[in-house]
């Protein structure tokens, strides 16, 4: 059946989730509840993304959970779908937003949103400066982790350009979802990609002293 709810171009359905979710990342999906097979059904009858959204309060099962306000839309790539209704997706995150407002709970969240960072501009010297700094310590945080962790893989590609090095260091950073989250709500990306370095000259900092005492 026609899922026949309308929604204003800066609208977005909302799954909320023990993620946080970065632009660029990968996040597969295992979608049962029925609720959610209406959004998700929505979603590919009218070709929209929807945004995942870090709970605040609440669980991933059963009565709405209350999210944090800023989380990152996911464009639906890949669709398995499984004979007593549930679906296995595939989907790609795209940009970060706010939500501005919740205009619908039932049967699922759908928030009023806005998009402060969708335009690509043209990375500056001060942000290029920053991407390098972080993208040496970032490596190192990967050789780190990898000389740390069984089996953990290092990424194939590590981008240069500000942006997306920013998201992919968000994304892979080991740290607690609360503070991941206070990541993704840094919007100018000087700022987060600052915060980040901060991030991983502590955290590189602990994995050394981790491999010290390993050796021991």
């Amino acid at each position: 059946m026609q899922n026949e709810l309308k929604l204003s171009e800066d609208e977005l359905p909302l799954f909320p989730l023990h993620v946080v979710l970065f632009p660029g990342a990968i996040l597969p999906l295992h979608i049962f509840e029925q609720r959610y097979r209406l959004m998700i059904q929505f979603c590919l009858d009218n070709e929209r993304p929807f945004g995942v959204v870090l709970i605040k309060e609440g669980h991933e099962v059963g009565d709405p959970a209350e999210p944090f306000l800023v989380g990152t839309s996911v464009e639906i790539v890949e669709v398995d779908r499984l004979q007593d209704g549930r679906m296995n997706l595939i989907t790609l995150g795209k940009y970060r937003f706010e939500v501005l407002d919740i205009t619908q709970y039932e049967p699922y969240l759908v928030g009023k949103v806005s998009v402060p960072d969708i335009a690509d501009v043209e990375a500056d010297e001060k942000q290029q400066s920053l991407a390098a700094k972080a993208s040496n310590l970032y490596q190192d945080y990967e050789s780190l982790l990898e000389k740390l962790i069984p089996g953990w893989e290092k990424p194939q590609d590590i981008p240069s350009s500000p942006s997306p090095l920013s998201y992919q260091i968000g994304a892979r950073l080991q740290i607690p979802l609360e503070e991941t989250q206070q990541l993704l709500e840094t919007l100018p990306i000087d700022e987060l990609l600052t915060r980040e370095i901060e991030i991983l000259e502590r955290e590189n900092r602990q994995l050394k002293i981790r491999i010290i005492a390993q050796s021991n």
